[in-house]
């Protein structure tokens, strides 16, 4: 990825007050590019006026619109409240496709995607296998609206000739995370249960699961990276693009017992890890193939990827800071 070219280009960002948003933010604002996000607190995305609203604003101005507004939360939550998820994502991405075309149609449009389109019975996600089979039980209601945002890229961009890309994202971790327990997800709620039970000098840790359950994880600063580089594929040969998604992560996978002995040695916790098989887990195994960003966009080839224990050091100094 070239630093130089995001100096001065001009960034709309919803979710922007969003943990991956506030970190993006920060990015974009070393890379020199004039970005403006927004939350939910300025724009209620599910009502048609407000989302032309957002774009209509400043009609004309960007070079790039990150959209990456979701009502998402994890561990159980999503299981709770599939009617939520449904009604309020539906609604925000077709009301912000629509107001892309008529505001912004000159801006490059990347969709932010997740693993959870992708089918549940299957371990190693493909771009070419999102469609093939039902989603995962715990995340069908939100990963059929992170569909319908690829289908929505890929629609407008037939009919109207806009341009628009959905980059895959993993599991993130990392600086401004929700580190609520009830809501996290593994990473950071793990992170919160160590550091509170070391400050509370508790002698034990409960981990959902057996422990052999794997998740593919990404630090936040390089997802952030696959998430640019993805954006400037469109600076490209138009006719080398090979689809509408593109998967950015790690293609490695990590164990839930490996990660939550790694965050206890981090975090210097000394008590006991206790497993709990009767707690929810969710897909037991996914990761996603990312041959294609390798081929294409030179990814995790030109780039330097934290490490686990590197990633996972900064987010507990972070937290141990701001919590």
């Amino acid at each position: 990825m070239s630093d130089n070219f995001w100096h001065q280009k001009k960034v709309l960002i919803t979710g922007g007050t969003s943990f991956v948003g506030k970190n993006l933010v920060g990015r974009l604002e070393q890379l020199g590019a004039e970005s403006t996000a927004f939350g939910s607190r300025e724009f209620n995305l599910t009502q048609p006026l407000q989302a032309n609203s957002l774009m209509e604003r400043e009609a004309g101005k960007y070079d790039f619109i990150i959209h990456m507004a979701a009502l998402q939360h994890a561990a159980d939550w999503s299981i709770h409240h599939t009617a939520d998820q449904l009604n309020v994502n539906g609604l925000i991405q077709l009301n912000v496709l629509e107001a892309w075309k008529n505001f912004q149609p000159q801006a490059k449009f990347i969709g932010v995607g997740s693993s959870c389109c992708y089918p549940g019975e299957i371990s190693v996600l493909r771009e070419a296998d999102v469609d093939h089979g039902p989603l995962h039980n715990s995340v069908y209601a939100y990963g059929a609206t992170k569909r319908l945002l690829g289908v929505g890229i890929r629609a407008y961009k037939d009919q109207y000739k806009l341009r628009g890309i959905m980059p895959m994202f993993a599991t993130l971790y990392g600086p401004y995370d929700d580190f609520n327990i009830a809501t996290a997800h593994v990473v950071s709620a793990l992170v919160a249960k160590f550091c509170q039970a070391k400050k509370q000098e508790n002698p034990e840790v409960e981990v959902w699961g057996d422990g052999t359950q794997t998740r593919e994880l990404i630090y936040v600063e390089d997802q952030i990276n696959g998430l640019l580089m993805a954006a400037q594929y469109f600076e490209g040969d138009p006719s080398t693009y090979s689809g509408d998604i593109i998967n950015i992560g790690t293609g490695t996978e990590t164990t839930i017992r490996d990660l939550a002995e790694t965050i206890k040695r981090v975090s210097n916790f000394k008590g006991e890890i206790v497993y709990n098989p009767l707690k929810f887990v969710g897909v037991k195994h996914k990761v996603l193939d990312i041959s294609k960003a390798r081929q294409e966009l030179g990814w995790t080839v030109t780039n330097k990827m934290h490490t686990l224990e590197e990633g996972l050091e900064k987010t507990i100094q972070w937290y141990e800071s701001n919590y």
